[in-house]
């Protein structure tokens, strides 16, 4: 959540108010390289099913190597999210829809998070807030969809000074 002074927190971020958001625009987030070891550490903490933890048991199966957990995309996602520059001037999300795993991420794949604003209104219940639907797909080095969901903001409308 912003700081009520938000000249403080603007000096430290540029920031994407509702206002600024354009429809249809899509933003290309850097490439995150998806380990081996991240793979394990995160399932042996959160999901720890043999597919994402047993190297041995994966490679000699028809999968053939361990496969990231769809709780940890939902974390990368996040990740990348919170990287964009400007910063969207988010308050917390009423949620997510449509979230598909549409292809497996592996080790050495290279993911890149697309978004894209596909649809937004003023609130209103909430003068200072508008609501922005936004398209995520993350896609591996092949530009294959791994995950792809809808995203439900609220973002703040810029103040008036």
């Amino acid at each position: 959540m912003m700081p009520a002074d938000h000249t403080l927190y603007n000096k430290f971020m540029s920031i994407e108010y509702f206002e600024d958001i354009k429809l249809h625009h899509k933003y290309r987030s850097r490439g995150y390289l998806l380990t081996e070891k991240e793979i394990i550490d995160f399932a042996t903490e959160w999901d720890p099913q043999p597919m994402h933890i047993d190297t041995n048991s994966a490679r000699n199966s028809e999968l053939g190597s361990v496969l990231a957990a769809g709780t940890h995309l939902m974390a990368i996602c996040a990740k990348l999210i919170n990287e964009k520059r400007p910063k969207p001037a988010f308050r917390p999300s009423p949620g997510w829809d449509k979230v598909r795993f549409v292809t497996s991420a592996r080790p050495g794949d290279v993911l890149v998070l697309e978004i894209e604003a596909i649809w937004k209104r003023r609130s209103k219940s909430r003068p200072d807030t508008g609501i922005v639907i936004f398209s995520h797909r993350l896609l591996n080095q092949h530009d294959e969809p791994v995950l792809t969901r809808k995203g439900i903001s609220l973002v703040t409308k810029r103040p008036i000074t």
